[in-house]
């Protein structure tokens, strides 16, 4: 058997072990929730918590918010089906911590004296934080006395993850408009307008000093390019970066070809990397400093 059948023989049987097994993927899934369950059961039982709020979990770790409350409503349903404890129901959790908050600050009267308010109604709220990895989820939930927010149990689990909840980040097509092409848009040719016309605002100073500023700009660009690439691959890695919210394409405002391509590289590795880049505080004000620089210049010349 050649190398390259046998690396093939072995994922196929790698695919196919959890059917042979007469398991699949997710219901191992539901076994690591009915887990958390059983545990979160036990240890109410032992310390007679008789009522349950369970909040949404938080998501780190490039987990997307679909797969971190899929982790909450699942567990919630497996406490749920086991039948062992009262769970509250999510309509009464804003009013319990509401009056959490109140109470703590001691705004509220007479919280001791309510058997049936809201912070009594619930023994323990469980809190929890999905991380994110290449192939799996890694999850922490928290039972928390929400009287005192002291923590009274851990659970720990690991899940692998469901691609079909992972929201695929929008693309690096960035593609930086051809003017010749706008141009020829135009069917009247007496018409047309020069390509200096077109800029993102007329220009209002001398030739010689847009010119030395322009120069200017791109050595500082090429000074920052590597910091700059980290601070769009860090906001487009947010999951609720939305590129609506963009007035041009991040790297639109480099003229230089070769310069724009090498940041447009940088950018693509950093976003697709495991790990996020660190971006220190002054790579972060060089940046701001440059796109301010940018923009004066986009407002008084024009940028190219």
């Amino acid at each position: 058997m050649t190398r390259n059948n046998l690396v093939l023989t072995r994922i196929f049987l790698t695919l196919l072990f959890p059917f042979f097994c007469g398991l699949r993927p997710v219901q191992a899934n539901d076994n690591v929730y009915k887990k958390m369950a059983a545990d979160i059961a036990k240890y109410s039982s032992i310390n007679k918590v008789k009522s349950i709020a369970v909040l949404a979990f938080s998501r780190k770790a490039r987990t997307s918010r679909e797969e971190s409350e899929y982790v909450s409503e699942r567990l919630l349903t497996c406490l749920a089906e086991s039948g062992k404890v009262k769970l509250l129901e999510r309509s009464q959790l804003d009013q319990v911590l509401q009056e959490q908050k109140l109470g703590l600050a001691g705004l509220t009267e007479g919280v001791e004296d309510k058997k049936e308010g809201a912070l009594s109604s619930a023994d323990v709220i469980i809190i929890g934080v999905v991380f994110g990895t290449a192939d799996h989820l890694k999850i922490i939930a928290k039972m928390i006395d929400p009287g005192t927010g002291a923590v009274l149990h851990v659970i720990e689990a690991q899940t692998e993850r469901q691609w079909d909840m992972v929201m695929e980040r929008p693309g690096f097509e960035f593609d930086v408009l051809d003017m010749t092409v706008l141009v020829g848009m135009f069917a009247d040719e007496a018409k047309l307008p020069a390509l200096n016309d077109f800029r993102d605002a007329p220009r209002n100073v001398e030739t010689g000093d847009c010119s030395a500023r322009r120069t200017r700009l791109i050595k500082h660009q090429a000074s920052a390019m590597e910091a700059k690439a980290k601070y769009w691959a860090l906001k487009m890695r947010d999951p609720d970066f939305s590129s609506e919210i963009l007035t041009r394409n991040p790297g639109g405002e480099i003229a230089d070809p070769q310069m724009k391509k090498i940041f447009y590289r940088l950018l693509d590795e950093m976003y697709k990397s495991d790990d996020a880049p660190r971006l220190s505080f002054s790579e972060e004000e060089e940046v701001r400093k440059i796109m301010e620089e940018e923009k004066r210049l986009s407002d008084d010349c024009g940028l190219h």
